[in-house]
């Protein structure tokens, strides 16, 4: 579940593998940082200083270390990944930037998320959905972990082939993604485009927060 732009980081969707923890240098080239400017997404999200938020499959902190300086000395930042390797890479490049004490790097199952009840106001879930093997289960313990009017944000690539990125056959189409946030008792209140490989989705819990089925 690391948060990747390669072959990595649902009912009738076979989850995609999991992108390789020692190669996670790929993760962190200029090339993706050109393709998705960090800095620049999270602008357009609105997260504000003194927010919590969490980095849902942080991997090696493409996007943990922009948000730890988007919500700043006085926010929070769980930043969590199912591979002790790239947390322990996080860990290190966190300790090069001086040590950012607002991120809290843990690492987490698909099935418990270590972060908790109501504590994050906007979690974000970058190139992972089409990882995870039970969505249901994964996505009970988000809504568990957000606010009463937070934000589930979902970055996903376009299905089609492409030399970067998961092939064809491991990528949601946007409609399977809705599918899979819909059942799991989120309304998907805004969708657009982050670049032409990537689109993103906007997520609420609805009214009762409860999965609508398998």
């Amino acid at each position: 579940m690391t948060a990747t732009q390669s072959h990595h980081h649902g009912a009738g969707h076979a989850a995609g593998r999991r992108f390789p923890a020692e190669q996670w240098a790929r993760l962190l080239s200029d090339e993706r940082r050109a393709m998705l400017d960090p800095e620049r997404f999270l602008a357009r999200l609105g997260v504000r200083a003194g927010a919590t938020v969490a980095d849902l499959g942080a991997g090696p902190g493409f996007f943990t270390l922009p948000l730890a300086r988007c919500v700043g000395e006085a926010g929070r930042v769980f930043a969590v990944d199912v591979s002790p390797d790239m947390i322990e890479v996080l860990r290190q490049r966190l300790a090069d930037h001086g040590g950012l004490p607002q991120v809290v790097a843990v690492v987490s199952t698909e099935r418990e998320l270590p972060i908790p009840d109501h504590a994050v106001e906007l979690a974000l879930l970058a190139f992972v959905l089409h990882e995870i093997a039970d969505p249901g289960v994964f996505l009970a313990g988000v809504r568990r972990a957000l606010t009463p009017g937070g934000r589930l944000v979902v970055l996903e690539w376009v299905p089609r082939v492409e030399s970067v990125g998961p092939p064809l056959h491991e990528r949601l189409p946007v409609a399977e993604s809705e599918r899979i946030l819909t059942r799991a008792g989120f309304e998907v209140v805004e969708r657009g485009e982050a670049n032409a490989s990537n689109y993103f989705l906007i997520a609420t819990v609805t009214r009762g927060g409860r999965s609508r089925g398998a």
